[in-house]
């Protein structure tokens, strides 16, 4: 187990996102002794969103993880105390597969190396998904679980961050960097203002869900994560991986809270998972926005099962209900997106 860093600010890369801006909260809640600085590749953008006005504290540095180079000499990062990883392009489209290794890949190894240059902590946001994912859905992984490479080297998210954890501990080994990997499930929760992990959630609300396939969901509350994120920074000594796991439930089970939730109806129809990937297939091609991609039918159909040793003990986690996290999701898409109500 690690040693805690102590004194000086916390960087924060990928904090435009969901995560992000929650992770700022949690750290504004928490009220450290650490500033923030918020990695951010458009100053412009960061400042023309609504939510990032209502921050105190928090300082931006522009830059982008694939160049580390360029910024990490900046004096707001004297005496840097730790690095918050979260910085990655969430696409599953196997035509931007390039571009998803780069940024997820060689964005750790830059953070790595900037962690063991200035001896602090990096916490590195990987995915349930390394390890989290089979065609049972008895099965469940802890943080002893192998990789399930074989599963998952048609993704190219879930295939780059099961790289960046095999490169980064290598690296972390080689050159004495503090590294811990925390491994969420699908984040949901109000507050995503990318409408990204919501959209499971934004598709049946308008109606875009018109049958359902059999596999698994596994989803925790985005509050929640972040402020265990917190907790593992401040963790006197932290272990090499902590799993964060929440509400595991079918598709059936997910949409179907989801309904009654919102007051609709869930769809009855299962269709079985061939066909579903071939009209999803024929949908792409025709340029047909109706279905999701035919890797997301394909992920679908798994299960994602998991669970942890430590979290709760070392860190006091606890995803709050299934259906709480729901609710707030619902609630908040609808007062954001005024032709839901």
């Amino acid at each position: 187990m690690s040693e805690a860093p102590q004194g000086g600010p916390w960087l924060i890369t990928g904090a435009s996102g969901f995560l992000g801006r929650h992770l700022l909260t949690a750290i504004e809640s928490a009220g450290t002794s650490h500033p923030p600085v918020a990695l951010v590749r458009n100053p412009v953008a960061w400042q023309a969103m609504e939510w990032t006005r209502a921050l105190r504290g928090v300082q931006t540095l522009t830059g982008s993880v694939t160049e580390p180079d360029v910024w990490t000499k900046d004096p707001l990062l004297t005496n840097l105390a730790g690095i918050f990883h979260l910085a990655a392009i969430v696409q599953h489209s196997r035509r931007e597969a390039g571009l998803v290794r780069r940024t997820i890949v060689e964005g750790t190894l830059g953070m790595v190396r900037l962690a063991a240059a200035r001896g602090c902590r990096l916490v590195f946001v990987s995915s349930s998904g390394t390890v989290a994912c089979s065609r049972r859905a008895e099965d469940t992984a802890d943080e002893e679980s192998p990789f399930r490479e074989r599963e998952l080297r048609g993704w190219p998210y879930y295939r780059s961050k099961v790289e960046a954890e095999q490169q980064a501990r290598r690296l972390a080994e080689q050159v004495g960097a503090d590294l811990v990997i925390v491994r969420p499930p699908v984040l949901l929760g109000p507050g995503d203002h990318r409408f990204r992990s919501s959209d499971y959630i934004l598709r049946f609300l308008r109606g875009r869900i018109p049958f359902l396939i059999r596999g698994g969901m596994h989803f925790a509350d985005v509050r929640d994560v972040a402020r265990a994120l917190v907790g593992v920074m401040e963790l006197p000594r932290a272990r090499p991986i902590y799993h964060l796991p929440g509400t595991v439930c079918s598709l059936e089970e997910f949409y179907g809270q989801v309904a009654a939730l919102a007051g609709k109806r869930v769809p009855r129809f299962i269709m079985p998972f061939r066909p579903a990937w071939l009209l999803a297939t024929l949908a792409q091609r025709v340029g047909l926005g109706l279905l999701p991609e035919p890797s997301l039918i394909e992920m679908a159909s798994h299960h994602w099962g998991m669970q942890s040793r430590y979290s709760a003990a070392e860190l006091g986690y606890v995803s709050r209900p299934g259906n709480e996290t729901l609710a707030d999701t619902i609630a908040w898409l609808r007062a954001e997106i005024p032709e839901l109500k």
